[in-house]
C-alpha cells in the first residue's frame, strides 16, 4: 500500500532508442511543498517559479522578499525528499 502523501512514480525516457525507467518517490508538488517549508524558515516566499526533475534530482526556483525581490534555488532528491543544497 502506498503512503498517502508521496505518490510512487516511474519516468520514462529514450536515450539512444532504449527505454530508460528511473524510480521517483516525490512528485512536482511534494517537491514544490518540500522547497517552500524549507524557504519560509529563512525568507517570505512570494512565488514559486519553476520546479524541473532530472536525473532523480528536483530543481526549484523561488521568488522571495529580501531587500527587494530575489531568487533561491532548492535542490531535492526524487527518491527521499532531502534537500541536498540551496543558493541564489
Amino acid at each position: 500500500m502506498l503512503h498517502t502523501d508521496v505518490n510512487i512514480r516511474m519516468l520514462y525516457s529514450c536515450r539512444g532508442g532504449l527505454l530508460e525507467t528511473v524510480g521517483v518517490h516525490i512528485d512536482e508538488d511534494k517537491a514544490v511543498e518540500i522547497a517552500t517549508r524549507f524557504l519560509e524558515l529563512h525568507y517570505s516566499i512570494c512565488d514559486i517559479k519553476q520546479a524541473a526533475l532530472k536525473d532523480g534530482i528536483w530543481t526549484v526556483k523561488a521568488s522571495i522578499a529580501y531587500c527587494g525581490y530575489q531568487s533561491r534555488m532548492v535542490v531535492i532528491d526524487a527518491r527521499n525528499g532531502r534537500v541536498i543544497d540551496w543558493h541564489k
